[in-house]
């Protein structure tokens, strides 16, 4: 990235707290939480404890960090090494992102570009490039509307799991866009947060539904038609066997009209046109929800600090107070409209603040600071 650019974005980023000291909130237990961040031109500073938080907020005006971070885990002493903080308990922490949910819409947008013959593709990532066969790629992920609707029903599914399977109350959850490509979840309780890595990877395995089978659904090929009925589960049952059993029910077949829901399940499942085991599978990735395994049963992990800005779009990590209302290239768009003029590679179409921008191939143009800041971040423009 260009030194002008990198420029102009520290300075963006330093205004941005600077003028939104208030807006910084502070995370609860703040004095027991490891904090850090990331320069535009330097590496991850960790390990950092805050004694005063206005303090810290100075620090970041200073520093204009691209990254900034808290950790989920309580300590005796922030500051210390890894092994030496004396480790206390934790928010039990989700994240979910679009470039996990395997989307068609990626092989639209996405692009990649080699760095030997400078080509560029869309969709995937080949393995070699097309034109000169080095493999020398650079991936550039892009997420759109229907990338973040995604994730969004994602979120949505993980929040009702917990809820209704765990019991959490609602007032210990909360929900964040990440400010970029997806989700953070975080529940804030005293029943989870001594939980260690291996008790927290039991919840993600439950999560994402790991251990379920036939045979726990009710299904036997050993049983009769009647008593298979007699024995499968309603989709008023709380946990996965409900939820499995809504799925299939809500199952399209022409062959299937006539019958009622139970016994629509049981046809289904003796069907010899309907492919009973990969239907189950797709069952599974339906009513799931596909969160990163690694990040709930990391206890050593570090979390965006809400409200602060992302590197990689230039929006804020934002509090979503109303999830199925919330519209993140609205809602956490922070920057100005101050008409910043840039050098732009490529774009696909993209929406800000309710403002359709592009598609743009080469070309130099004035943007709204905020649409400007969103493509550099994004390594798709330049400062002009």
């Amino acid at each position: 990235m260009e030194d002008k650019t990198v420029n102009l974005l520290k300075k963006t980023f330093s205004e941005y707290y600077k003028r939104n000291k208030s807006r910084i909130s502070e995370p609860s237990r703040f004095t027991e939480r490891e904090f850090g961040y990331w320069p535009f031109d330097g590496f991850m500073q960790r390990h950092m404890a805050v004694v005063k938080f206005s303090t810290f907020i100075d620090e970041l005006i200073l520093n204009a960090p691209k990254g900034v971070y808290a950790s989920c885990s309580y300590y005796d002493d922030p500051s210390l090494p890894m092994e030496e903080k004396g480790w206390n308990g934790g928010d039990l922490a989700f994240d979910i992102d679009c470039d996990d949910l395997e989307l068609k819409c990626k092989r639209e947008h996405d692009r990649w570009i080699c760095r030997d013959c400078k080509k560029i593709g869309i969709g995937l990532r080949p393995k070699a490039c097309t034109k000169c066969k080095e493999n020398k790629i650079i991936v550039l992920n892009w997420s759109c509307v229907m990338c973040l609707d995604a994730a969004k029903e994602e979120i949505i599914k993980l929040n009702d799991i917990l809820m209704d399977d765990f019991g959490i109350n609602k007032k210990e959850i909360s929900i964040f866009f990440s400010g970029n490509k997806g989700y953070h979840l975080t529940v804030e309780s005293s029943v989870y947060e001594k939980l260690d890595k291996h008790e927290r990877r039991e919840i993600v395995n439950y999560v994402l539904a790991k251990e379920l089978d036939l045979k726990y659904m009710g299904f036997d090929k050993k049983t009769s038609f009647n008593d298979l009925i007699s024995r499968l589960p309603q989709s008023n049952e709380p946990g996965w066997r409900g939820r499995l059993i809504e799925f299939f029910e809500n199952y399209e077949d022409s062959s299937l009209k006539n019958f009622n829901k139970t016994e629509k399940v049981a046809k289904i499942y003796n069907s010899k046109t309907i492919k009973f085991n990969s239907l189950f599978e797709e069952g599974i990735k339906n009513v799931r929800s596909t969160i990163d395994p690694l990040v709930t049963s990391d206890t050593s992990r570090i979390f965006r600090l809400p409200n602060s800005l992302h590197e990689k779009s230039g929006l804020c990590k934002t509090l979503c107070n109303s999830i199925d209302s919330f519209d993140p290239y609205t809602q956490s768009v922070v920057l100005d409209d101050e008409l910043i003029k840039i050098n732009i590679n490529f774009c696909p179409k993209f929406t800000l603040k309710g403002i359709s921008y592009g598609p743009y191939k080469s070309q130099t143009l004035p943007l709204p600071k905020y649409a400007a800041i969103y493509l550099m971040s994004n390594k798709l423009a330049q400062v002009a």
